[in-house]
């Protein structure tokens, strides 16, 4: 009996061990599984930080984009700035030229030997000697009194550079460059952020030279002014008008260009 016991124990032994060895064999797969994922997680962890990087790089990137739209506005408002002073420049020669051949056409033959009051009675002296204010003081001079106004604004000086235009406008209402000394106390008035005295004199040029050079600089202006009040729905209705009146002025693209800025 003892010998056929001894292959039964054995085989019973056998038996026990297998689940275990199955235990053994599954554990292992788990173990397998999980490293993959492990491996899995670690590559995916990868990928996304390398897309967290590139998005950085593109926010980056859509930043300085922003930036440099905003940098070429402004550059681009500053150089209408200055063509606008060098053309008001031009005309004002154009009128003291067109004024002087005027002035030489209209004079009368002087005789030899005539004495210099007798060669232009007007101007109290020789011809194309300024006339004389009573009390023998020379009259002012429009442009002389523009530019030193203007001056002012390109050094800064707002409030000099307001009396100064508004002494043109007292002294020369009906000249060609009245419309542009109001023009500039706006911008001496957007300067200082005093928005609402800006509005108000853009307003006024508008009634007053509603068919002078300057209205769409004006418009533009005004409407810029309304958006830093906080107004942005009257500023945008201003440029969109200004687009629609002057659709092939610079005023008109820089309009476009603020608009755009509300609508991204």
């Amino acid at each position: 009996m003892k010998p056929r016991a001894i292959p039964a124990l054995l085989l019973l032994l056998l038996m026990l061990c297998l689940p275990v060895q199955a235990a053994k064999k599954d554990t292992q797969l788990i173990l397998d599984e999980v490293q993959k994922m492990a491996a899995a997680l670690d590559k995916l962890s990868t990928q996304v930080a390398e897309l967290l990087r590139r998005s950085a790089i593109a926010d980056d990137r859509i930043s300085a984009v922003a930036r440099n739209q905003a940098d070429l506005a402004e550059s681009k408002e500053s150089f209408m700035l200055s063509m606008q002073f060098f053309k008001e420049e031009l005309n004002g020669v154009k009128d003291s030229l067109n004024k002087l051949s005027d002035r030489l056409m209209s004079l009368p033959a002087v005789p030899a030997g005539a004495s210099a009051a007798e060669g232009d009675p007007a101007a109290g002296g020789m011809p194309g000697e300024p006339a004389l204010q009573p009390g023998g003081m020379p009259a002012p001079d429009p442009s002389t009194v523009y530019y030193a106004a203007y001056s002012d604004y390109i050094k800064e000086n707002f409030d000099l550079a307001i009396e100064g235009f508004r002494q043109f406008l007292r002294s020369f209402p009906d000249s060609g460059l009245a419309d542009n000394s109001l023009y500039w106390i706006g911008e001496c008035h957007y300067a200082k952020k005093k928005y609402q005295e800006a509005i108000s004199t853009f307003n006024e040029l508008l009634t007053r030279y509603k068919d002078g050079d300057k209205v769409p600089a004006a418009i533009l202006k005004k409407g810029y002014a309304l958006i830093e009040l906080g107004r942005q729905g009257e500023g945008i209705a201003i440029l969109k008008e200004l687009i629609s009146r002057f659709p092939l002025s610079e005023e008109s693209s820089l309009a476009g260009q603020k608009i755009k800025e509300f609508s991204d």
